[in-house]
């Protein structure tokens, strides 16, 4: 997967229609909440084999953060 395809799942599973690029800032983000960390959650794992847990998206700040946890 690349970048552009990593986007692109990153937008359907926080469900915005907001542009997101890696530097977006995850609290900036409305559709940020428990509901869109757990998708994201599900995402790393069914799509990279990443395991996360609640401590790691405290320490994550970007979407760029969340791609480096899944090597993209």
């Amino acid at each position: 997967m690349n970048k552009e395809q990593f986007l692109e799942e990153m937008i359907e599973g926080l469900q915005t229609e907001d542009e997101i690029t890696m530097d977006t800032i995850l609290e900036d983000l409305e559709e940020r909440d428990s509901l869109s960390i757990m998708s994201t959650m599900a995402f790393l794992d069914k799509s990279f084999g990443v395991k996360t847990n609640m401590a790691d998206y405290e320490a994550m700040t970007t979407i760029g953060d969340i791609a480096e946890k899944a090597g993209v």
